[in-house]
C-alpha cells in the first residue's frame, strides 16, 4: 500500500480498491464520522483479542483462537462496510477474496489511524531525550 500523497490528502480523494475484478472508490470520513467508525471498530474487535489470553490454559487459549480465526476475518469485512456503507455489499461478497477485503481493510485502517505515526515518532523523541511526560503535566 503506497502512501496518500499530500494532494490526494487535502483534496480528500478517495481511495481506490478493489473487490473481485471491479475498482470501487471508497470516500474519505470527516473527523466526527471517523472518530464513531474508531469507536466501532474497538467494540467490534474488543472481545475477540480479549479471548486471546496465551497465559491461560491450553484449553482456553485454543478456544479463544478458535474463535478469533472463525469471528475475526468476519468482524473485518463488517468493518469495511460500516466504513464504506454504499459499496454494494452482495457483489463485493460474492466476487472479492478475503485478501481483497484485508487490503481494503488496511487502507480505511490507515485512513481512520492517521496520528499513529506521528504518535510513534513522539514517542521515540521522548525516549531518545531519556524522559516520559508524565500523565500530569500540563505542558
Amino acid at each position: 500500500m503506497k502512501p496518500r500523497t499530500e494532494d490526494e490528502i487535502l483534496s480528500r480523494a478517495p481511495i481506490t480498491t478493489k473487490f473481485g475484478d471491479k475498482e470501487y472508490s471508497i470516500p474519505l470520513l470527516a473527523v466526527m464520522a471517523q472518530r464513531e467508525w474508531r469507536k466501532k471498530l474497538f467494540a467490534e474487535l474488543a472481545p475477540i483479542l480479549a479471548a486471546l489470553d496465551f497465559k491461560a490454559d491450553g484449553a482456553s487459549v485454543l478456544k479463544g483462537l478458535t474463535a478469533a480465526l472463525l469471528e475475526f476475518p468476519e468482524k473485518l469485512v463488517e468493518l469495511v462496510f460500516l466504513y464504506a456503507p454504499d459499496l454494494p455489499r452482495d457483489e463485493i461478497l460474492t466476487d472479492a477474496t478475503e485478501e481483497q477485503i484485508i487490503l481494503a481493510f488496511d487502507q480505511i485502517k490507515a485512513l481512520a489511524f492517521p496520528f499513529s505515526p506521528p504518535l510513534m515518532e513522539m514517542r521515540q523523541i521522548f525516549k531518545a531525550v531519556g524522559s516520559q511526560p508524565s500523565a500530569n503535566s500540563t505542558n
